[in-house]
Order: C-alpha cells, then sequence, then structure tokens
C-alpha cells in the first residue's frame, strides 16, 4: 500500500494576463499570418504546459536556484538522467474579456468552461480552497437561453430594456445570484494582492455566463489582431513584410494545474510536499513573468497567484 508520504501534492495557479500575450501555433491558413494556439474541439485559447513549465524554468535558472534540476529536471543534453519533480497542466480558459456598451467591459464564461475548472480541483481535492463553490455550481447547467449577470453589476451594464451589449450584439440578461458567488470566489483567488483590490471587485459584479456557443463566437472573433511591418535600412517599410499577429487581451484569466511528486534525483529523494515548499518559496517573491512571443514589445506580462493544497488536507482527502 503506498504511504501518505509519497501521495502527490496538487495545487492550481492562475495566470491573469497584464499586456496582450502571443501564444504562438505557427502559420496561419487565413488572413491572420500568426494565429494563437487553439484547443481542437472547442477553439478555446491554450497555452502549451511546456510554455509555462519553460518560463518557469527561466525564472529559477536566472536567480540561481539549486532546485532547477530537482523541480523540472536536467538540461536537454541531460534529460535522461530523471524527470522534474512538478507536472504542468496546459493552460485554458477561465474568463475572456469583452467590450460592453455601459461599463466598459465584462469578463465572460460559459457553463463549459466553469464545470471544466470545477471538475479540475474537485479531482485534486483542491475545491476546499473554493469555500461556497459547490452549491453555486450546481445551478449551472448547459443550454443557458439568456445570459447570467451578478446582480450587483445591473445598474452598471444594462441598458432598459435588460439587454447587455457585447460588441456590437444585444444580449438579453437576468440576474443570479450563483454567477455573482462564483465570481466573488474565484475573484478573491486570482486578484489576491492589495494592489488588485480594483479588479477583485470589478470581477465580482462583472462577470457574464453566456451559453457555450456564443462565447465560443466571441473567443474566436473576439482577439486582438494587430498589424506588424519591418522597416528596412533605408527606414522605410520592407515590402511584404505586412503580417498580421493574433493576442489574447489583457485581463483575460487563464489557469494551469500543478502536480507535485516526490523528487527523482537519486541524491536529493525529498517528499512531495518538500518539492511544493521548494517551488512555491521559489516562486513567491516574483509573480510577474513574460509568456508567448514579442517580448521585446512589452508583449505577454501577465501575474500569477498560486493556490496549494495544504500537506494535511492531501493526506486527509486521500488516505
Amino acid at each position: 500500500m503506498t504511504q501518505n508520504s509519497e501521495l502527490p501534492e496538487y495545487g492550481v495557479i492562475f495566470v491573469n494576463v497584464v499586456t496582450p500575450l502571443h501564444n504562438g501555433s505557427g502559420e496561419g491558413l487565413g488572413f491572420v499570418d500568426n494565429p494563437i494556439l487553439r484547443e481542437r474541439t472547442t477553439q478555446f485559447p491554450v497555452i502549451q504546459a511546456s510554455s509555462i513549465k519553460g518560463v518557469l524554468r527561466d525564472l529559477f535558472e536566472e536567480r540561481a536556484s539549486p532546485d532547477v534540476e530537482l523541480l523540472f529536471g536536467p538540461s536537454p543534453i541531460e534529460g535522461e538522467k530523471h524527470s522534474g519533480a512538478i507536472s504542468f497542466g496546459d493552460g485554458q480558459i477561465l474568463a475572456f474579456p469583452i467590450r460592453s456598451v455601459k461599463g466598459c467591459f465584462v469578463w465572460i464564461t460559459s457553463p463549459h468552461v466553469l464545470w471544466r475548472f470545477y471538475e479540475k480541483i474537485c479531482l485534486m481535492g483542491l475545491d476546499i480552497r473554493f469555500p461556497k463553490l459547490t452549491d453555486s455550481m450546481k445551478q449551472i447547467h448547459s443550454g443557458v437561453i439568456k445570459a447570467r449577470i451578478c446582480p450587483s453589476g445591473k445598474d452598471e451594464l444594462c441598458l432598459q430594456n435588460r439587454k447587455i451589449f457585447l460588441e456590437e450584439f444585444p444580449v438579453t440578461c437576468m440576474e443570479s445570484t450563483e454567477i455573482e458567488n462564483i465570481a466573488k470566489v474565484i475573484g478573491e483567488k486570482v486578484y489576491e494582492k492589495e494592489e488588485d483590490s480594483f479588479l477583485r471587485s470589478e470581477f465580482g459584479k462583472k462577470l457574464v455566463l453566456l451559453n457555450d456557443d456564443t462565447f465560443r463566437y466571441f473567443i474566436t472573433n473576439a482577439t486582438e489582431i494587430v498589424p506588424n511591418i519591418r522597416i528596412g535600412d533605408s527606414g522605410t517599410t520592407e515590402d511584404g513584410s505586412l503580417r498580421y499577429t493574433e493576442y489574447l487581451p489583457a485581463e483575460t484569466i487563464m489557469y494551469s494545474t500543478l502536480i507535485y511528486e516526490k523528487s527523482r534525483k537519486k541524491d536529493n529523494p525529498l517528499k512531495a510536499k518538500d518539492i511544493k515548499d521548494k517551488f512555491t518559496e521559489g516562486l513567491s517573491d516574483r509573480l510577474v513573468i513574460q509568456i508567448g512571443g514579442d517580448a521585446t514589445t512589452g508583449k505577454g506580462i501577465v501575474k500569477l497567484s498560486l493556490i496549494n493544497l495544504p500537506s494535511n488536507e492531501t493526506v486527509s482527502k486521500q488516505s
């Protein structure tokens, strides 16, 4: 029987996009030359787990951390020695910002997006870190006809005919205490720092639940498309250099799951708890990183929020 000390530990890391983020998928087939990476079935944007792992590894290397190989594994040249002790999940969408005629903008989500997130945190036992979420999630079903808005945001977002305008589209809405509770619970984790209090308050009243089809429409048609040109030695535009690049807009919220396992480095046999502690300590004072392309133009700056399951709760959940 597996000992409790050998059981994995779990965490979730929220990615709050501060400046537009391009996590590319290579050459595009349409007019967008450099599209972002998307899931095959849903067309939801995604950040590869390898990208998240890579930038975090770079962060630890820049700080000359002695735990780089222990946490992330050896360099590719020596990759056969052992694997890293942390498994990263793909970055998946949780909430997406959309222009609103009233209230400037809102965050949109869908039943599928919320249930996917909730399923993951339940599988890892992390639902205990999101109190009061379970009862509200039971009221979230597919086939939503009217958009669900937070009662506290009604006056800021709704027109007199109980419609909100997202981009140029009118959407009939109704108040939902469940979606407001979900917004407040998640907002407290995503925007946990004192300097994020404004966005935490905004998210708590401006999260809008749309049906899955409408959500997919916006998330595939309301990203930022930015033209880029190359300037030649003469100081003028080079012919044929115009390219269009797709970005996730600022204020997009994504998340990635973490699994901490015991060390696979033979000369340093640490438990999963110790791996989690080393990673958390190394990340605690550096929660702003850069992900994706165009770093030299200030793109891809994100703020991270790490939520771990305390070790004693991990044991009680799985023993």
